[in-house]
């Protein structure tokens, strides 16, 4: 792949963003967690089914980066008012980037940039957030050089098991 050109993606390709999303949710997942919570997280919320749904709501975006054989990346973002997140941006308009991720052949390369790149376009000056295990070093690296500050931590339960997320923000829009 010579380029990182981002698309939103269509509403007939829900399967092929589950099947990204099947492989690449482990990868972010911590150790300990047992085999069948993380099948079951994927069946339950990155399923051919949750994609459609996210396909077809206006203000959820996905966005794809292609490779040869199909998509290699994605991100999906939520917009509108959010009930968790940064306290204060609670109940106001923001951009949840709810989802990043890239195949393992292209991690290091454009992709992630690319795709975070387009997600802060659309956000047209809305505040872009995300949660991150606060355990996962990769990711967080790559979010502070991308200009993410932390603003509080919430709980995220997977199978049953509760993890800490460090929620973080883009830029000047701050909040615990």
């Amino acid at each position: 792949m010579k380029s990182s050109s981002v698309r939103r993606a269509h509403p007939e390709e829900a399967g092929p963003v589950a099947a990204l999303a099947a492989r690449t949710f482990p990868l972010a997942c911590p150790p300990t967690l047992a085999g069948e919570h993380v099948a079951d997280f994927i069946a339950t919320h990155l399923s051919e089914a949750e994609f459609d749904r996210h396909l077809a709501d206006p203000a959820h975006r996905v966005f794809l980066v292609d490779g040869a054989d199909g998509p290699v990346g994605y991100a999906l973002v939520l917009h509108g008012p959010h009930d968790e997140g940064p306290q204060a941006l609670r109940g106001a308009p923001s951009a949840y980037l709810s989802k990043l991720y890239v195949d393992p052949d292209h991690h290091g390369g454009a992709v992630a940039r690319a795709l975070l790149d387009a997600v802060r376009a659309d956000a047209a000056g809305l505040p872009v957030w995300l949660g991150v295990n606060a355990d996962n070093a990769r990711a967080k690296r790559f979010y502070a050089k991308s200009g993410f500050v932390v603003a509080g931590v919430r709980e995220f339960t997977v199978g049953g098991t509760t993890f800490v997320d460090d929620v973080l923000v883009l830029g000047a829009a701050t909040g615990a």
